[in-house]
């Protein structure tokens, strides 16, 4: 039985692509030249990225995986005995469950927050002159940054302040201190960090004239949880709104409880600039909290007191926040105890309720297990952190997971972590250091 004439074509096609294949492989590197040439392109290689993360984390769903940590914390003598004057007054005990922490009362004395004279307010107010400027990705931190030094007179953009606060082009995370790091060194600004934020303080820096910039949690439809910054800009009472030029969404409102709410996911901290000759008028506002050991005390007994009132996600959140600022006095056995609550109350959540990338912006729990010889509690979050991120460049945590791997004595371990760290924040003297003693 003869062929059919179409199967006679197909044969012919087939062996001539195989006698002058040179034609349909220019094709195809002409097409993959195309393709990386488009990869320069920033909303291109922006949409990439996206696409591989999406692919990445349906393979891989971070909120699935859990930390439990499992060591019990130590402190030498000698930091001890440094850090005994800055520990707080009121400790929180262990509580393994939710309803337990929510029941429990404190067993010390909680430290009361100082009062101040009020100061008069108007009910609402709007700041003039503030320009909104929309980030590239991943790039909120250097756009606020650059939108709030631009509105007291200096000259710059995004990609001016990305270069000097990023270490590496997918850096994850830029934080308040780096970017007051930057107005230090490269203007005639000043600033001042601080913690446990509320309603009260932004009215009174607006109302003085300084814009309030801060760190809140921002929850996308598709991506989850993740960090977010802003700068408030007005505020009305009779709303109950602040107003927000948001780099992401562009001018947007927030009720006063939706931004409480999601600022206490970084501890309600904030960062006002301003010109070194107005410092006095920062101070006289800022009231109590002008001092940053009392504004320190003032956050713990505020969240003494919201962990006692929140459940859910929220008090997930009132915990984590608790070991920050008590890494920040000093009290690395305290923030131990209450990361080891966080997590357990981490665990308890839902998947889609879980913000799994808190670690990448908060590296409190490092710094808490590793002081108190929690050494492999310490790798152990680094090794999940990284395993949680489709572009690991998280020097942070490279570097604490270097860090503890050298002290239980695993160079090979040690050695990779730091030559990791250098990768995303190439010339870090303490990464550098770090590497030098694996390699010893």
């Amino acid at each position: 039985m003869s062929k059919s004439t179409e199967e006679l074509k197909k044969q012919v096609r087939h062996a001539s692509l195989w006698r002058r294949p040179w034609p349909y492989l220019a094709i195809i590197v002409v097409l993959v030249l195309l393709g990386l040439a488009a990869m320069q392109v920033p909303p291109v290689e922006t949409r990439a990225r996206n696409l591989y993360s999406r692919i990445y984390y349906r393979l891989n769903p971070p909120t699935e995986n859990e930390f439990g940590p499992s060591q019990q914390g130590t402190i030498s003598a000698d930091v001890l005995a440094t850090l005994t004057a800055m520990a707080p007054t009121a400790t929180i005990q262990p509580a393994e469950t939710e309803d337990q922490l929510a029941q429990q009362t404190a067993v010390v004395t909680e430290t009361a927050v100082p009062t101040s004279t009020p100061i008069p307010v108007p009910a609402s107010f709007a700041l003039d002159g503030m320009g909104l400027e929309y980030q590239t990705m991943n790039n909120c931190g250097p756009a606020n940054l650059s939108m709030n030094v631009t509105y007291w007179g200096w000259t710059t953009n995004q990609h001016i302040t990305e270069e000097a606060l990023k270490t590496h082009k997918d850096d994850r995370n830029v934080m308040l201190q780096e970017m007051l790091d930057f107005v230090q060194a490269n203007t005639n600004l000043k600033g001042h960090l601080r913690y446990g934020g509320d309603i009260e303080v932004i009215k009174r820096l607006l109302s003085g004239g300084f814009p309030v910039l801060l760190e809140r949690g921002h929850t996308d439809e598709d991506d989850g949880w993740m960090g977010h910054y802003s700068i408030i800009t007005a505020y009305d009472d009779a709303t109950q709104t602040v107003q927000i030029p948001d780099t992401l969404l562009g001018m947007m409102s927030m009720t006063y409880s939706e931004l409480e709410r999601d600022w206490w996911h970084f501890d309600g901290i904030y960062l006002v600039i301003y010109p070194a000759e107005r410092e006095q008028e920062v101070l006289t506002l800022l009231g109590t909290d002008a001092d940053p050991a009392q504004n320190l005390r003032n956050t713990l007994a505020k969240l003494e007191a919201r962990i006692q009132q929140v459940s859910g996600q929220d008090l997930f959140f009132a915990v984590y926040s608790k070991g920050s600022v008590l890494v920040e006095m000093g009290d690395y056995l305290g923030a131990a105890q209450a990361y080891d609550q966080a997590f357990a109350l981490y665990n308890q959540l839902d998947f889609g309720l879980r913000p799994w990338r808190i670690t990448w912006y908060q590296v409190g729990p490092y710094l808490a297990y590793y002081y108190t010889g929690r050494y492999q509690d310490a790798l152990n979050l680094a090794d999940q952190t990284i395993a949680n991120t489709s572009f690991p460049s998280l020097p942070e945590t490279w570097y604490w997971g270097g860090q503890s791997a050298l002290m239980l004595e695993d160079k090979v371990t040690a050695e990779r972590y730091f030559r990791k760290a250098l990768e995303f924040y190439p010339g870090w003297d303490l990464a550098t250091q770090g590497l030098a003693q694996a390699e010893s």
